[in-house]
């Protein structure tokens, strides 16, 4: 799952660089390097210059990034449909109110 999050930061904001994608997935720096370098080796992403500032890096993703991000998102959406057609009535008139809150204490973190 840590890989997926990051192609998807990859995607969101990788051309702004390695410390916009730490700063997004609330990952250190040096883990990013680390994971980037890893994808990259698997032929999901790319490192290269940035058109500015060639000693710094901004990644991309690869067609094959960009389709297993797509592959793997419609599998989150299909378990997570799944998963809400089995609450009851009950549980969901309380999962709304609680998911709601959720997005209001992420959305402050930004």
């Amino acid at each position: 799952m840590p890989q997926l999050v990051l192609l998807d930061a990859v995607q969101a904001c990788g051309r702004e660089g390695i410390v916009a994608v730490s700063e997004y997935t609330l990952l250190s720096q040096p883990t990013v390097t680390q994971q980037a370098a890893a994808l990259e080796a698997a032929g999901l992403l790319r490192r290269i210059a940035a058109e500015n500032d060639r000693r710094r890096r901004v990644l991309t993703l690869t067609e094959r990034g960009e389709d297993l991000l797509a592959s793997k998102r419609g599998l989150v959406a299909d378990r997570l449909s799944v998963a809400w057609a089995s609450l009851s009535a009950e549980e969901r008139s309380i999962a709304v109110p609680l998911l709601r809150h959720i997005i209001d204490l992420v959305s402050e973190l930004a």
